[in-house]
């Protein structure tokens, strides 16, 4: 039985205008669910001085989390904070998003109800083009030859939203990207969690948190849900084509 409690968390580091961006969004109607105890905080991943501040005036449950080597390969940081995010959240169940995300109605409604110990249910990434989009993703602008914003002050939320209404489907289907996503906080935990970056061939073994100096034989969440949740739990990696999420892709990376 799925208790009916989840926690929706994003990363941030650097950026205020996405702090709020996300921020804002956590606190709408967007992160609401009819019959869930919906919570929603911001886990400040190796955070500088301007985030922090801004942090302390805002209403939003927040955490502070320190990488014990802040100069690691950035993607390695990330892993371990999603990692802190899950086993630090008070929550059965945790829904993982990216800070540059932007939200429908319904999207995590979508999601939760695909949620039963076996799917592994992830949002359809509708991106902003920046770059090529991945299984079941949709390049925005080489489909329509537009976007909806590549940064939070530009962002057109109402031509987003009618859009994403426009394009929903209720169908799911195999494999495809990788968050927003929802995980039992127990069996992440049990699983052993994300890897600690990306996964490389070292001396004939397979191990994690290398710089990004070398092939990479898999990403860190292909391999988290593929290599471990599905062969050791037997758990499905699912689309879910009625939950939309818009990404701007590599949000906080491009800011100055």
């Amino acid at each position: 039985m799925i208790k009916k409690n989840v926690e929706v968390v994003s990363l941030i580091y650097k950026s205020v205008d996405y702090l709020h961006f996300i921020a804002n969004q956590l606190k709408s109607n967007l992160c609401k669910v009819e019959g869930w105890d919906v919570g929603v905080r911001i886990v400040a991943n190796d955070a500088n001085d301007k985030v922090l501040k801004e942090l302390e005036k805002m209403d939003i449950n927040y955490s502070i989390y320190s990488n014990p080597d802040p100069d690691e390969f950035y993607l390695n940081r990330v892993y371990r904070a999603y990692n802190y995010a899950i086993t630090s959240s008070e929550y059965d169940n945790l829904c993982l998003v990216n800070s540059d995300d932007v939200f429908c109605k319904d999207w995590l409604y979508n999601l939760l109800k695909h949620h039963d110990g076996i799917n592994i249910p992830c949002s359809r990434l509708i991106e902003s083009g920046k770059m090529e989009s991945g299984m079941h993703g949709v390049n925005l602008m080489r489909v329509e030859g537009k976007h909806f914003g590549r940064h939070p002050k530009e962002f057109k939320m109402e031509e987003w939203l009618s859009y994403a209404e426009s394009i929903k489907e209720d169908t799911v289907k195999p494999n495809g990207l990788y968050m927003p996503c929802v995980l039992s906080k127990d069996r992440a935990i049990e699983s052993g969690l994300y890897p600690k970056g990306n996964i490389f061939i070292h001396e004939g073994k397979l191990i994690s948190g290398f710089p990004n100096d070398r092939p990479v034989y898999k990403a860190g969440d292909d391999y988290y849900f593929h290599r471990v949740l599905e062969r050791k739990y037997g758990m499905k990696h699912i689309t879910v084509f009625d939950s939309p999420v818009y990404h701007i892709v590599e949000g906080e990376k491009d800011e100055d």
